[in-house]
Protein backbone atom coordinates (compact mmCIF):
# COMPACT_ATOMS: atom_id res chain seq x y z
CA UNK A 1 0.00 0.00 0.00
CA UNK A 2 2.91 1.77 0.76
CA UNK A 3 4.39 1.92 -2.34
CA UNK A 4 1.43 2.54 -4.17
CA UNK A 5 1.05 6.11 -2.61
CA UNK A 6 4.49 7.05 -3.71
CA UNK A 7 4.04 6.14 -6.93
CA UNK A 8 0.88 8.30 -7.06
CA UNK A 9 2.67 11.33 -5.22
CA UNK A 10 3.74 12.91 -8.96
CA UNK A 11 0.09 13.20 -10.32
CA UNK A 12 -1.11 15.23 -6.57
CA UNK A 13 -2.11 18.36 -7.44
CA UNK A 14 -1.67 21.67 -5.66
CA UNK A 15 -4.32 24.03 -5.78
CA UNK A 16 -3.60 27.86 -5.62
CA UNK A 17 -5.71 30.44 -7.20
CA UNK A 18 -4.25 33.84 -8.29
CA UNK A 19 -5.79 36.59 -10.95
CA UNK A 20 -4.40 39.31 -12.91
CA UNK A 21 -5.57 42.38 -15.21
CA UNK A 22 -4.24 43.34 -18.71
CA UNK A 23 -4.02 47.10 -17.53
CA UNK A 24 -4.50 49.12 -14.72
CA UNK A 25 -4.71 52.15 -15.88
CA UNK A 26 -6.99 52.81 -18.90
CA UNK A 27 -8.88 55.77 -20.19
CA UNK A 28 -13.20 55.86 -20.31
CA UNK A 29 -14.58 52.87 -22.01
CA UNK A 30 -11.09 51.60 -23.08
CA UNK A 31 -10.99 47.43 -22.55
CA UNK A 32 -9.94 45.76 -19.31
CA UNK A 33 -9.63 41.86 -19.15
CA UNK A 34 -9.65 40.51 -15.96
CA UNK A 35 -8.36 36.89 -15.43
CA UNK A 36 -8.64 34.42 -12.51
CA UNK A 37 -6.08 31.74 -12.92
CA UNK A 38 -6.35 28.30 -10.91
CA UNK A 39 -4.69 24.67 -10.17
CA UNK A 40 -6.71 21.44 -9.40
CA UNK A 41 -8.87 19.16 -10.22
CA UNK A 42 -11.92 20.58 -10.27
CA UNK A 43 -12.84 24.33 -10.26
CA UNK A 44 -15.95 25.99 -9.93
CA UNK A 45 -15.57 29.94 -11.36
CA UNK A 46 -17.33 32.78 -10.33
CA UNK A 47 -20.91 34.14 -12.30
CA UNK A 48 -19.62 37.57 -12.94
CA UNK A 49 -22.40 39.84 -14.85
CA UNK A 50 -20.38 43.26 -13.64
CA UNK A 51 -17.74 44.31 -12.06
CA UNK A 52 -18.22 47.58 -10.18
CA UNK A 53 -21.03 48.48 -11.74
CA UNK A 54 -20.02 48.02 -15.13
CA UNK A 55 -21.44 44.56 -17.90
CA UNK A 56 -19.20 42.03 -18.16
CA UNK A 57 -19.36 42.08 -22.17
CA UNK A 58 -17.73 38.55 -22.42
CA UNK A 59 -15.38 35.77 -20.85
CA UNK A 60 -13.84 32.72 -22.07
CA UNK A 61 -12.24 29.61 -20.20
CA UNK A 62 -8.69 28.41 -21.31
CA UNK A 63 -6.75 24.80 -20.26
CA UNK A 64 -3.20 24.00 -19.75
CA UNK A 65 -1.55 20.60 -18.92
CA UNK A 66 2.13 20.19 -18.59
CA UNK A 67 4.05 17.03 -16.94
CA UNK A 68 7.27 18.02 -15.48
CA UNK A 69 9.32 15.66 -14.01
CA UNK A 70 6.89 13.17 -13.72
CA UNK A 71 4.82 15.72 -12.13
CA UNK A 72 1.27 16.72 -14.00
CA UNK A 73 -0.05 20.19 -13.40
CA UNK A 74 -3.14 21.45 -14.85
CA UNK A 75 -3.78 25.11 -15.08
CA UNK A 76 -7.61 26.38 -16.36
CA UNK A 77 -7.83 30.06 -16.54
CA UNK A 78 -11.02 32.20 -17.19
CA UNK A 79 -11.25 35.84 -18.45
CA UNK A 80 -13.79 38.55 -18.04
CA UNK A 81 -13.91 41.50 -20.36
CA UNK A 82 -15.43 45.09 -19.45
CA UNK A 83 -15.05 48.53 -20.06
CA UNK A 84 -14.75 50.97 -16.98
CA UNK A 85 -15.79 54.84 -17.59
CA UNK A 86 -14.78 55.74 -14.10
CA UNK A 87 -12.03 54.21 -11.50
CA UNK A 88 -12.86 50.67 -10.22
CA UNK A 89 -12.23 48.36 -7.66
CA UNK A 90 -12.64 44.49 -8.58
CA UNK A 91 -13.93 42.70 -5.57
CA UNK A 92 -12.63 39.51 -4.01
CA UNK A 93 -14.51 36.69 -5.42
CA UNK A 94 -15.23 33.12 -4.93
CA UNK A 95 -13.29 30.16 -6.43
CA UNK A 96 -13.95 26.85 -5.85
CA UNK A 97 -11.09 23.98 -6.29
CA UNK A 98 -11.04 20.52 -5.37
CA UNK A 99 -13.73 21.60 -2.88
CA UNK A 100 -12.42 23.80 -1.33
CA UNK A 101 -13.11 27.86 -1.51
CA UNK A 102 -10.37 30.06 -1.86
CA UNK A 103 -10.25 34.08 -1.95
CA UNK A 104 -9.21 36.37 -4.76
CA UNK A 105 -7.27 39.95 -4.06
CA UNK A 106 -9.08 42.51 -5.00
CA UNK A 107 -7.09 44.77 -8.02
CA UNK A 108 -7.69 48.43 -8.34
CA UNK A 109 -8.41 50.11 -12.25
CA UNK A 110 -7.99 53.79 -12.52
CA UNK A 111 -9.77 55.28 -15.34
CA UNK A 112 -7.87 58.83 -16.34
CA UNK A 113 -8.75 61.57 -18.56
CA UNK A 114 -8.05 61.09 -21.71
CA UNK A 115 -6.30 63.61 -24.45
CA UNK A 116 -7.92 63.76 -27.85
CA UNK A 117 -6.05 61.05 -30.41
CA UNK A 118 -3.88 62.01 -33.49
CA UNK A 119 -4.57 58.91 -34.78
CA UNK A 120 -3.26 59.12 -38.71
CA UNK A 121 -6.16 56.94 -39.72
CA UNK A 122 -8.83 56.88 -37.46
CA UNK A 123 -10.22 60.21 -35.67
CA UNK A 124 -13.52 61.30 -34.05
CA UNK A 125 -14.91 64.78 -33.60
CA UNK A 126 -17.45 66.43 -31.87
CA UNK A 127 -18.96 69.81 -32.43
CA UNK A 128 -21.96 72.49 -31.49
CA UNK A 129 -23.08 75.59 -32.85
CA UNK A 130 -23.44 77.75 -30.18
CA UNK A 131 -21.66 77.49 -26.10
CA UNK A 132 -24.04 79.68 -24.71
CA UNK A 133 -27.79 78.86 -24.15
CA UNK A 134 -30.67 79.21 -22.07
CA UNK A 135 -32.57 76.50 -20.81
CA UNK A 136 -35.21 75.65 -23.42
CA UNK A 137 -32.96 76.79 -26.01
CA UNK A 138 -32.32 74.38 -28.90
CA UNK A 139 -29.03 73.67 -29.38
CA UNK A 140 -27.12 71.19 -32.30
CA UNK A 141 -24.57 68.56 -31.32
CA UNK A 142 -22.52 66.73 -33.81
CA UNK A 143 -20.17 63.76 -33.92
CA UNK A 144 -18.38 63.04 -36.87
CA UNK A 145 -16.12 59.86 -37.40
CA UNK A 146 -13.62 60.04 -39.64
CA UNK A 147 -11.95 56.91 -41.27
CA UNK A 148 -8.98 57.02 -43.93
CA UNK A 149 -9.85 55.86 -46.88
CA UNK A 150 -8.05 52.16 -48.55
CA UNK A 151 -8.13 51.67 -44.42
CA UNK A 152 -10.85 48.08 -43.73
CA UNK A 153 -12.22 48.57 -39.83
CA UNK A 154 -14.20 45.07 -39.37
CA UNK A 155 -16.02 46.49 -36.34
CA UNK A 156 -16.54 50.35 -35.14
CA UNK A 157 -18.55 50.93 -31.51
CA UNK A 158 -18.88 54.96 -31.09
CA UNK A 159 -19.92 55.79 -27.36
CA UNK A 160 -23.22 57.44 -26.87
CA UNK A 161 -22.32 61.09 -25.07
CA UNK A 162 -23.67 62.02 -21.68
CA UNK A 163 -26.86 63.92 -22.58
CA UNK A 164 -28.09 64.15 -19.09
CA UNK A 165 -30.32 67.23 -18.43
CA UNK A 166 -30.74 67.43 -22.12
CA UNK A 167 -33.64 66.23 -24.07
CA UNK A 168 -32.26 64.86 -27.02
CA UNK A 169 -33.41 63.99 -30.72
CA UNK A 170 -31.51 62.51 -33.56
CA UNK A 171 -31.92 64.42 -36.43
CA UNK A 172 -29.99 62.95 -39.12
CA UNK A 173 -26.93 60.48 -40.15
CA UNK A 174 -25.33 60.77 -43.26
CA UNK A 175 -21.92 59.75 -45.17
CA UNK A 176 -19.66 61.82 -47.70
CA UNK A 177 -15.90 61.96 -48.56
CA UNK A 178 -13.65 64.65 -47.78
CA UNK A 179 -9.66 65.39 -47.93
CA UNK A 180 -9.04 61.55 -48.03
CA UNK A 181 -11.68 60.39 -45.40
CA UNK A 182 -14.79 58.40 -45.32
CA UNK A 183 -16.48 60.43 -42.75
CA UNK A 184 -20.13 59.76 -40.98
CA UNK A 185 -21.57 62.00 -39.57
CA UNK A 186 -24.49 62.50 -36.72
CA UNK A 187 -27.11 65.51 -35.97
CA UNK A 188 -28.42 65.39 -32.87
CA UNK A 189 -31.11 68.33 -31.50
CA UNK A 190 -30.60 69.17 -27.49
CA UNK A 191 -32.49 71.04 -25.49
CA UNK A 192 -31.16 72.08 -22.11
CA UNK A 193 -33.47 71.40 -19.17
CA UNK A 194 -31.02 73.13 -15.96
CA UNK A 195 -29.13 76.28 -16.01
CA UNK A 196 -25.43 75.43 -15.56
CA UNK A 197 -22.16 74.64 -16.81
CA UNK A 198 -21.58 70.80 -19.00
CA UNK A 199 -18.93 68.86 -20.06
CA UNK A 200 -20.08 66.64 -23.07
CA UNK A 201 -17.33 64.04 -23.79
CA UNK A 202 -14.39 63.35 -24.55
CA UNK A 203 -16.19 60.05 -26.06
CA UNK A 204 -14.33 57.24 -27.21
CA UNK A 205 -14.73 54.68 -30.44
CA UNK A 206 -13.62 51.04 -30.07
CA UNK A 207 -12.30 50.36 -33.88
CA UNK A 208 -11.39 46.40 -34.71
CA UNK A 209 -9.55 46.65 -37.92
CA UNK A 210 -7.47 43.85 -40.10
CA UNK A 211 -3.72 43.33 -39.71
CA UNK A 212 -1.26 41.10 -41.52
CA UNK A 213 1.78 39.36 -41.69
CA UNK A 214 3.12 37.00 -43.91
CA UNK A 215 3.98 33.39 -42.83
CA UNK A 216 7.85 31.92 -42.44
CA UNK A 217 7.72 29.12 -45.07
CA UNK A 218 9.04 29.72 -48.61
CA UNK A 219 7.23 27.19 -50.49
CA UNK A 220 4.50 29.14 -52.42
CA UNK A 221 1.86 26.95 -51.40
CA UNK A 222 2.13 28.21 -47.59
CA UNK A 223 3.18 31.73 -48.74
CA UNK A 224 -0.04 33.04 -47.76
CA UNK A 225 -1.46 36.07 -45.74
CA UNK A 226 -2.68 35.80 -42.11
CA UNK A 227 -5.02 38.46 -41.17
CA UNK A 228 -5.75 38.74 -37.70
CA UNK A 229 -8.46 41.63 -35.85
CA UNK A 230 -6.59 44.03 -33.62
CA UNK A 231 -8.40 46.54 -31.70
CA UNK A 232 -7.61 50.42 -30.66
CA UNK A 233 -9.62 53.07 -28.81
CA UNK A 234 -9.59 56.76 -30.31
CA UNK A 235 -11.08 59.65 -28.26
CA UNK A 236 -12.68 63.04 -29.11
CA UNK A 237 -12.15 66.30 -27.85
CA UNK A 238 -14.63 68.02 -25.32
CA UNK A 239 -17.64 69.97 -25.58
CA UNK A 240 -18.63 73.34 -22.70
CA UNK A 241 -21.90 74.46 -22.54
CA UNK A 242 -23.58 77.16 -20.17
CA UNK A 243 -26.96 77.14 -19.55
CA UNK A 244 -28.48 80.62 -18.12
CA UNK A 245 -31.82 80.67 -16.64
CA UNK A 246 -35.20 82.09 -17.90
CA UNK A 247 -38.29 83.81 -15.86
CA UNK A 248 -39.63 81.43 -14.29
CA UNK A 249 -42.91 80.14 -15.61
CA UNK A 250 -41.83 80.88 -18.81
CA UNK A 251 -40.96 78.62 -22.02
CA UNK A 252 -38.20 79.61 -24.47
CA UNK A 253 -39.34 80.60 -27.89
CA UNK A 254 -41.45 82.47 -30.58
CA UNK A 255 -45.48 81.35 -30.12
CA UNK A 256 -48.59 82.24 -31.90
CA UNK A 257 -51.58 80.58 -30.29
CA UNK A 258 -55.23 80.57 -31.30
CA UNK A 259 -58.35 78.99 -30.53
CA UNK A 260 -61.24 77.53 -33.02
CA UNK A 261 -64.23 76.15 -33.05
CA UNK A 262 -65.96 74.06 -35.02
CA UNK A 263 -69.59 75.54 -34.63
CA UNK A 264 -70.54 79.05 -33.77
CA UNK A 265 -73.96 78.35 -32.76
CA UNK A 266 -75.59 75.08 -31.83
CA UNK A 267 -78.45 73.68 -30.29
CA UNK A 268 -78.53 73.14 -26.52
CA UNK A 269 -76.38 69.99 -25.24
CA UNK A 270 -75.15 69.91 -28.63
CA UNK A 271 -71.52 69.29 -28.43
CA UNK A 272 -68.90 71.12 -30.54
CA UNK A 273 -65.22 70.93 -31.05
CA UNK A 274 -62.85 73.64 -29.70
CA UNK A 275 -59.35 73.47 -31.13
CA UNK A 276 -56.37 75.06 -29.18
CA UNK A 277 -53.09 75.09 -31.67
CA UNK A 278 -49.75 76.73 -30.64
CA UNK A 279 -47.16 77.05 -33.44
CA UNK A 280 -43.66 78.47 -33.53
CA UNK A 281 -39.96 78.20 -32.94
CA UNK A 282 -39.26 76.86 -29.19
CA UNK A 283 -39.11 74.54 -26.47
CA UNK A 284 -42.63 72.39 -27.12
CA UNK A 285 -42.02 70.08 -24.70
CA UNK A 286 -42.22 72.19 -22.23
CA UNK A 287 -45.61 74.10 -22.70
CA UNK A 288 -48.19 73.61 -19.72
CA UNK A 289 -51.22 70.98 -20.00
CA UNK A 290 -53.84 73.78 -21.10
CA UNK A 291 -57.76 73.57 -19.39
CA UNK A 292 -61.05 75.26 -20.22
CA UNK A 293 -62.50 77.04 -17.78
CA UNK A 294 -66.41 77.40 -18.97
CA UNK A 295 -69.61 77.80 -15.93
CA UNK A 296 -72.25 75.77 -16.53
CA UNK A 297 -71.06 73.11 -19.58
CA UNK A 298 -69.55 69.67 -19.60
CA UNK A 299 -65.54 69.83 -20.82
CA UNK A 300 -63.74 66.31 -22.16
CA UNK A 301 -60.57 66.53 -23.43
CA UNK A 302 -58.04 64.97 -25.80
CA UNK A 303 -54.08 64.03 -25.14
CA UNK A 304 -52.26 66.61 -26.67
CA UNK A 305 -50.01 66.33 -29.94
CA UNK A 306 -46.98 68.02 -31.19
CA UNK A 307 -45.14 67.99 -33.91
CA UNK A 308 -41.97 69.32 -34.32
CA UNK A 309 -39.00 69.84 -37.55
CA UNK A 310 -35.92 71.50 -37.44
CA UNK A 311 -35.71 75.01 -38.91
CA UNK A 312 -32.31 77.19 -39.23
CA UNK A 313 -30.98 75.03 -36.44
CA UNK A 314 -33.75 75.52 -34.30
CA UNK A 315 -36.71 73.18 -33.51
CA UNK A 316 -40.26 74.60 -34.55
CA UNK A 317 -43.50 72.84 -34.47
CA UNK A 318 -46.99 73.10 -33.16
CA UNK A 319 -48.92 71.85 -30.40
CA UNK A 320 -52.79 70.57 -31.16
CA UNK A 321 -55.44 69.88 -28.28
CA UNK A 322 -59.10 69.51 -28.74
CA UNK A 323 -61.47 70.13 -26.22
CA UNK A 324 -65.19 68.61 -26.41
CA UNK A 325 -67.62 71.42 -24.71
CA UNK A 326 -71.15 70.44 -23.88
CA UNK A 327 -73.92 73.09 -22.61
CA UNK A 328 -77.49 74.00 -22.99
CA UNK A 329 -76.31 77.50 -22.25
CA UNK A 330 -74.26 80.13 -24.13
CA UNK A 331 -70.80 79.12 -24.18
CA UNK A 332 -68.06 82.20 -23.82
CA UNK A 333 -64.66 81.27 -23.99
CA UNK A 334 -61.95 83.64 -22.46
CA UNK A 335 -58.28 83.68 -23.97
CA UNK A 336 -56.26 81.43 -22.82
CA UNK A 337 -52.54 82.85 -22.21
CA UNK A 338 -48.91 81.71 -21.18
CA UNK A 339 -45.73 83.53 -20.71
CA UNK A 340 -42.61 82.91 -23.50
CA UNK A 341 -39.02 84.15 -23.08
CA UNK A 342 -37.01 84.62 -26.22
CA UNK A 343 -33.98 87.50 -26.72
CA UNK A 344 -33.93 88.70 -23.06
CA UNK A 345 -37.81 89.54 -22.60
CA UNK A 346 -40.77 87.68 -21.67
CA UNK A 347 -44.02 87.88 -23.78
CA UNK A 348 -47.36 87.07 -22.89
CA UNK A 349 -49.25 84.65 -25.69
CA UNK A 350 -52.82 85.04 -25.84
CA UNK A 351 -55.54 83.33 -27.71
CA UNK A 352 -58.18 85.12 -28.95
CA UNK A 353 -61.97 84.79 -27.52
CA UNK A 354 -64.41 82.33 -28.54
CA UNK A 355 -68.04 82.89 -28.25
CA UNK A 356 -70.66 79.88 -29.28
CA UNK A 357 -74.33 80.43 -29.23
CA UNK A 358 -76.72 78.37 -27.75
CA UNK A 359 -79.79 78.25 -29.35
CA UNK A 360 -83.50 76.35 -27.25
CA UNK A 361 -81.50 77.47 -23.91
CA UNK A 362 -82.86 75.19 -21.05
CA UNK A 363 -82.21 76.21 -17.38
CA UNK A 364 -81.39 73.43 -15.43
CA UNK A 365 -83.83 73.27 -11.57
CA UNK A 366 -81.64 71.08 -9.30
CA UNK A 367 -83.26 68.26 -8.11
CA UNK A 368 -84.40 68.45 -4.49
CA UNK A 369 -86.30 66.49 -2.08
CA UNK A 370 -90.07 67.11 -1.58
CA UNK A 371 -90.83 69.96 0.85
CA UNK A 372 -92.65 68.34 3.81
CA UNK A 373 -95.13 71.56 5.24
CA UNK A 374 -96.05 70.42 8.55
CA UNK A 375 -99.71 72.38 9.29
CA UNK A 376 -100.90 73.34 12.71
CA UNK A 377 -103.92 72.95 14.06
CA UNK A 378 -105.22 75.23 17.07
CA UNK A 379 -108.42 73.94 18.80
CA UNK A 380 -110.41 75.57 21.00
CA UNK A 381 -110.74 74.23 24.50
CA UNK A 382 -114.11 72.67 24.47
CA UNK A 383 -112.99 69.29 22.04
CA UNK A 384 -115.09 66.94 20.56
CA UNK A 385 -113.41 63.90 20.54
CA UNK A 386 -115.54 61.98 18.99
CA UNK A 387 -115.21 64.04 15.90
CA UNK A 388 -111.62 64.06 16.03
CA UNK A 389 -111.02 60.52 15.90
CA UNK A 390 -113.53 60.11 13.06
CA UNK A 391 -111.18 62.98 11.06
CA UNK A 392 -108.33 61.23 11.62
CA UNK A 393 -109.95 57.99 10.58
CA UNK A 394 -110.69 59.62 7.17
CA UNK A 395 -107.41 61.07 6.95
CA UNK A 396 -105.99 58.04 6.43
CA UNK A 397 -107.86 56.98 4.41
CA UNK A 398 -108.01 59.78 1.82
CA UNK A 399 -104.49 59.68 2.38
CA UNK A 400 -104.08 55.89 1.11
CA UNK A 401 -106.44 56.74 -1.92
CA UNK A 402 -104.32 60.22 -2.91
CA UNK A 403 -101.25 58.07 -3.03
CA UNK A 404 -103.25 55.22 -4.92
CA UNK A 405 -104.19 58.02 -7.77
CA UNK A 406 -100.83 59.69 -7.97
CA UNK A 407 -99.60 55.75 -9.06
CA UNK A 408 -102.30 55.37 -11.21
CA UNK A 409 -101.89 59.37 -12.69
CA UNK A 410 -98.03 58.86 -13.64
CA UNK A 411 -98.40 57.91 -17.80
CA UNK A 412 -95.54 60.50 -17.95
CA UNK A 413 -93.08 58.30 -15.83
CA UNK A 414 -94.35 55.00 -17.48
CA UNK A 415 -93.77 56.71 -21.32
CA UNK A 416 -90.31 57.68 -20.03
CA UNK A 417 -89.43 53.79 -18.58
CA UNK A 418 -90.74 52.80 -22.45
CA UNK A 419 -88.67 55.75 -23.88
CA UNK A 420 -85.43 54.71 -21.68
CA UNK A 421 -85.95 50.75 -22.89
CA UNK A 422 -86.09 51.75 -26.69
CA UNK A 423 -83.70 54.02 -26.56
CA UNK A 424 -80.06 54.08 -28.35
CA UNK A 425 -77.22 56.26 -26.28
CA UNK A 426 -77.75 59.21 -28.28
CA UNK A 427 -81.58 59.54 -27.42
CA UNK A 428 -80.85 58.08 -24.02
CA UNK A 429 -78.25 61.03 -23.17
CA UNK A 430 -81.01 63.59 -24.24
CA UNK A 431 -83.76 62.14 -21.80
CA UNK A 432 -81.58 61.90 -19.05
CA UNK A 433 -80.30 65.28 -19.20
CA UNK A 434 -83.60 66.85 -17.21
CA UNK A 435 -82.23 64.71 -14.31
CA UNK A 436 -78.40 65.37 -14.80
CA UNK A 437 -77.84 67.46 -11.13
CA UNK A 438 -78.58 63.86 -9.72
CA UNK A 439 -75.22 62.20 -9.14
CA UNK A 440 -75.94 58.88 -10.64
CA UNK A 441 -77.63 60.33 -13.48
CA UNK A 442 -74.73 62.61 -13.56
CA UNK A 443 -71.83 60.01 -13.63
CA UNK A 444 -74.12 58.32 -16.52
CA UNK A 445 -74.21 60.79 -18.78
CA UNK A 446 -70.36 61.04 -18.32
CA UNK A 447 -70.20 57.58 -19.93
CA UNK A 448 -72.68 57.90 -22.54
CA UNK A 449 -71.17 61.61 -23.83
CA UNK A 450 -67.69 59.68 -23.73
CA UNK A 451 -69.11 56.93 -25.72
CA UNK A 452 -70.51 58.97 -28.29
CA UNK A 453 -67.83 61.72 -28.86
CA UNK A 454 -64.56 59.75 -27.26
CA UNK A 455 -65.16 56.53 -28.69
CA UNK A 456 -64.79 54.89 -25.54
CA UNK A 457 -66.89 51.81 -24.40
CA UNK A 458 -68.67 52.41 -21.21
CA UNK A 459 -71.45 49.85 -20.37
CA UNK A 460 -74.65 51.62 -19.45
CA UNK A 461 -76.90 49.20 -17.70
CA UNK A 462 -80.63 50.24 -18.36
CA UNK A 463 -81.87 48.48 -15.43
CA UNK A 464 -79.93 50.77 -13.13
CA UNK A 465 -80.84 53.91 -15.07
CA UNK A 466 -84.73 52.82 -14.56
CA UNK A 467 -84.26 52.03 -10.74
CA UNK A 468 -83.17 55.64 -10.09
CA UNK A 469 -85.88 57.43 -12.14
CA UNK A 470 -88.48 55.42 -10.85
CA UNK A 471 -86.37 56.46 -7.33
CA UNK A 472 -86.97 60.11 -8.62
Amino acid sequence: MKKFILLMLPFILLAFVKVSVNKQTVYPGEEVEFVIEAEGNNVVFPDIQNIGGFEVRGSALSQNITILNGNMHKSISKSYIFFPTKSVTIPSFSVTIDSKTYKTKPIKITVTKPKESKNPDFKIKLSINKNKTFIGESLIFKIKFFQKQNTSAQSIEIQKPNFNDFLTKQISKKKFNENGFNITEYTFLLIPQKAGNYKIGPIHAKIGYLTSKKTPFNDPFFNFTAASLKWINIFSNEINISVSPIAQNSVYGTFKATLQADKTEINANEPVKITLTVKGCGDFYDLPDFKLNIKNATIYENPHKINTYVKNNTLCGSYVKDFTVISNQNIPIEPIEFQAFNNNEVKTIRTNKLFITVRNQQKQKPLTAPTIVKEKIVYKKEINYVMLFLVFVIGIILGILFTYFIKLKTPQNDDIIKKIKKADEKELFNILLAYSNHPKIEKILKNLEENIYCNKNHKINKKEVIKIIKEL
